[in-house]
């Protein structure tokens, strides 16, 4: 990650979780649809509480709305992403002929190990989608926790020997990363908290995501910044911009959509109302 590229690949991935999140949130839910067909419950079966699924399906009826395609594009971007730091990168060589680390390599293998746990969470999606294993409810959530945290980890034993500036950078990105860990384990077990998860994991998703970008064209953009006292103490201001325009375009996309169901609805109940009208002057002699 030790370039722009390298912020920008996994900051593109997270940003494009977080829009499918968000699409799946406004519209999946509200929509009902394939994610409460999968909880229906079988004959003669008293029926449970619908627990939704960390990934959201596609939208319409067909075969693609019942394939996990979110679970599977999550393993696909953890396969490429260590394809890029490790063989695309020649850096698989761990050790050196005298047996020690490959010091420009040993980051490579920290991204790896980033991008196989996020890699995971599709790998157990997949097992739960396809009854593989009786894990139980919200074991997805846990483990996509789990990711995060590793994930934090390994960004917090990252900035060994580093300036400050790309110190401030790295330390609000595993802040950020830990909380995001955190809600994901709150709503693991927390069936109050979990109501309010569909909204944060999109933000924080985009946030993080946002936050790979500033952090790659800060120390490789066509004009990085110089480590100076000004510029340290802005990174913390950047972040807050970021904070409050993701947030103000996540609550934004959620009132016009809302707006929108709301019309819709009123529509078609009038359209319904006016057609039994006509039915019932037809009806009459």
């Amino acid at each position: 990650m030790g370039s722009l590229e390298g912020h920008v690949v996994p900051g593109s991935m997270f940003i494009i979780l977080s829009v499918w999140w968000f699409i799946g949130e406004v519209l999946q839910d509200r929509l009902g649809n394939g994610i409460a067909a999968r909880a229906k419950p079988e004959p003669g079966k008293r029926q449970s509480k619908l627990i939704h699924p960390l990934w959201y399906p596609c939208l319409g009826h067909g075969k693609l709305s019942k394939f996990p395609v979110e679970p599977v594009i999550k393993v696909v971007f953890a396969i490429l992403g260590v394809i890029a730091e490790l063989p695309a990168s020649k850096a698989t060589a761990l050790f050196d002929e005298k047996g020690e680390f490959v010091p420009s390599h040993v980051d490579n293998y920290a991204h790896t190990a980033m991008y196989s746990f996020f890699g995971l969470t599709g790998v157990v999606d997949l097992v739960m989608v396809y009854k593989l294993l009786p894990l139980p409810p919200k074991f997805d959530y846990l483990v996509f926790s789990m990711a995060f945290w590793m994930e934090g980890l390994l960004f917090f034993f990252h900035l060994h020997g580093r300036d400050e500036l790309n110190v401030r950078l790295h330390t609000i990105l595993y802040i950020l990363i830990f909380v995001s860990g955190a809600v994901f384990f709150l709503a693991a077990i927390s069936d109050q908290f979990f109501q309010i998860t569909g909204f944060l994991k999109a933000y924080l998703l985009s946030l993080q995501g946002s936050w790979f970008f500033q952090i790659g064209f800060v120390l490789f953009g066509p004009n990085p910044w110089k480590n100076v006292p000004s510029n340290v103490e802005f990174v913390g201001i950047a972040f807050a911009l970021h904070a409050i325009i993701l947030l103000v375009m996540h609550l934004s996309g959620h009132i016009i959509c809302y707006q929108c169901f709301v019309k819709q609805k009123k529509s078609n109940e009038k359209f319904l109302e006016e057609m039994y009208e006509e039915a019932l002057m037809l009806e009459e002699p």
